[in-house]
């Protein structure tokens, strides 16, 4: 049978040159956890990797903005018994607004998102 892990993941709003002229002075980040079933903490990793997709939309400036997968920030296994379906299930989730240039490695450090 397999684990029961927590992924924990980050996720960077790219929004396109006519939006930024828009008057938007801030990066948005998206902080998030979900429960995945996998053999170990390697491969529920990767799978979170390989499943998520880049979602690209219309934003209210008339420009596009796409939600990038930036990396996995931790993954660890759950002691709990949990029954039924649980893949992918979200169970957290938090946007962090910065300063427009701010890199996902500075947004990391400031936020102790790898801790």
């Amino acid at each position: 049978m397999d684990n029961i892990f927590s992924v924990k993941y980050l996720l960077h709003s790219i929004k396109s040159a006519d939006t930024i002229e828009y008057g938007d002075n801030e990066e948005v980040f998206e902080e998030v956890i979900v429960l995945v079933r996998d053999e170990s903490k390697e491969s529920a990793a990767k799978r979170v990797i390989s499943q998520y997709e880049e979602l690209t939309y219309e934003n209210a400036a008339g420009g596009m903005t796409t939600w990038h997968f930036v990396q996995v920030l931790d993954c660890f296994e759950l002691v709990a018994e949990i029954q039924g379906d649980i893949d992918f299930k979200e169970v957290y989730s938090r946007y962090i607004l910065v300063g427009t240039g701010t890199t996902p490695d500075e947004v990391i450090r400031d936020y102790s998102l790898d801790k």
